[in-house]
């Protein structure tokens, strides 16, 4: 008789993590650096106790921390994304220190981003960065805020790239 799955015993797939090495393309930058060891955690919309603690786990180790923010499919405008990032990375982040969050890289990867793409599109991923960097500073302080890597993880057209990576609040783009 096989044993019957509960919620106890089964780690949903938002919960799951994967260990990688991610490839980032950086302003000013001709070839893509190569972050290795990583841990990703991917935040969606669930209670975020058990992230906290793998991310706390995590930093006390040697992996690479890597926090991936995804919004779902919708679009939020710029007050839903606040709300929705102040309510999630808040709740993630409590109890870890300035110094270990200084570590973490953050990863902007919204799943709308590889649907159909609109005009405004790169001014969002930039306006998204900032509010990132902004509750960041909320959180702990400026110095930390800058210290911490948030990169777009989502498709950005070849066009937009220039764009996107200028943002003072962008610290690269994922290549996959």
């Amino acid at each position: 008789m096989s044993e019957m799955l509960t919620k106890r015993n089964v780690v949903p797939e938002t919960m799951r993590t994967t260990s990688r090495e991610l490839r980032i393309l950086r302003a000013g930058m001709d070839a893509p650096e190569l972050i290795s060891n990583c841990r990703v955690l991917t935040l969606l919309d669930h209670s975020s106790r058990e992230l906290n603690h793998q991310l706390r786990t995590t930093l006390q180790g040697s992996q690479q921390p890597v926090l991936k923010l995804d919004e779902g499919d919708l679009r939020l405008t710029p007050v839903d994304f606040a709300y929705l990032l102040s309510r999630r990375l808040t709740n993630v982040l409590a109890g870890v220190s300035r110094a270990a969050v200084a570590r973490l890289v953050i990863v902007y990867s919204p799943s709308w981003a590889g649907e159909c793409r609109l005009p405004a599109d790169a001014q969002r991923i930039r306006i998204a960065h900032r509010q990132i960097r902004d509750l960041l500073r909320i959180i702990y302080d400026q110095e930390t805020a800058g210290q911490v890597q948030i990169i777009y993880g989502g498709f950005v057209f070849e066009e937009e790239l220039a764009d996107v990576l200028c943002d003072s609040n962008v610290d690269g783009v994922l290549i996959n």
